[in-house]
């Protein structure tokens, strides 16, 4: 059985504003003892992560497959730090620059992202994991073939393209499973993802020890 929605909207230009942001003064190229991780053929480094009281900060520098706005997950829980047994999504994501390879072949987009995480101990290892990197936000143009992938996945999924906002309705989902479940769906099929995961084990410096 579906059920039917209220019109819910959902403006594609919010899925913009991490990737789009305008870029700042690019971070030093990471030094050799930078953790880095490679999957799908596509290389990120941890290169900075420390704590201020609740907030756990890390920069990674993602390799772009193409473009400058490929950024380390859509939703909350696609980065996820992982500590004594608890798991804490990412709360924001801030872009810091951008950076060149040695042999300027390839190019890294870097970016700051937080977590609330509560102070640990000192030496506490953390794991960082990054499920999906996905590309810069889609436009209204994208939308017919998010509806195509709807109905070719047999999702029960239902939109409607707004040209004029640039968004879209949710029109139809099926029953038992809530609005911001099914825009989710529809997100993971609009525009390009690259699954992971890259996964990181590290300690943090404590601004309070600093």
């Amino acid at each position: 059985m579906k059920t039917t929605c209220r019109l819910v909207l959902i403006s594609l230009a919010a899925l913009a504003a991490s990737a789009c942001a305008k870029p700042q003064e690019a971070p030093k190229t990471p030094e050799a003892t930078s953790l880095t991780q490679s999957h799908n053929g596509l290389e990120m480094q941890l290169v900075a992560s420390y704590a201020d009281g609740d907030d756990l900060f890390v920069t990674l520098c993602c390799q772009q497959p193409t473009g400058f706005n490929w950024v380390p997950g859509r939703h909350p829980d696609d980065a996820a730090i992982t500590v004594a047994g608890s798991t804490y999504v990412m709360s924001y994501v801030e872009l810091v620059g951008f950076r060149a390879s040695p042999e300027s072949t390839v190019t890294y987009r870097c970016d700051r992202i937080r977590f609330v995480v509560p102070p640990q101990p000192p030496g506490q290892v953390f794991r960082l994991t990054i499920t999906n990197l996905v590309g810069e936000a889609p436009t209204s143009s994208d939308c017919p073939e998010t509806k195509r992938r709807l109905e070719a996945g047999g999702t029960g999924i239902r939109i409607e393209c707004l040209e004029n906002s640039g968004g879209y309705a949710l029109l139809e989902r099926p029953q038992g499973m809530t609005d911001p479940q099914a825009v989710s769906i529809v997100d993971d099929l609009t525009g390009e993802v690259f699954a992971g995961p890259w996964e990181f084990d590290f300690t943090v410096a404590d601004l309070d020890e600093q």
